[in-house]
């Protein structure tokens, strides 16, 4: 998955999941699971 966000978000982001002992990825993984079982029909 590619998504397009400012050099300044992510790093942001990047710093931000760092300080709260989380990986981005992990963090937008979550996201999404948390997402699609919100949105089930």
């Amino acid at each position: 998955m590619q998504v397009r966000i400012p050099n300044e978000l992510y790093d942001q982001f990047k710093k931000e999941a760092k300080d709260n002992a989380q990986t981005p990825s992990l963090l937008v993984r979550k996201w999404i699971e948390e997402y699609v079982e919100n949105n089930k029909k």
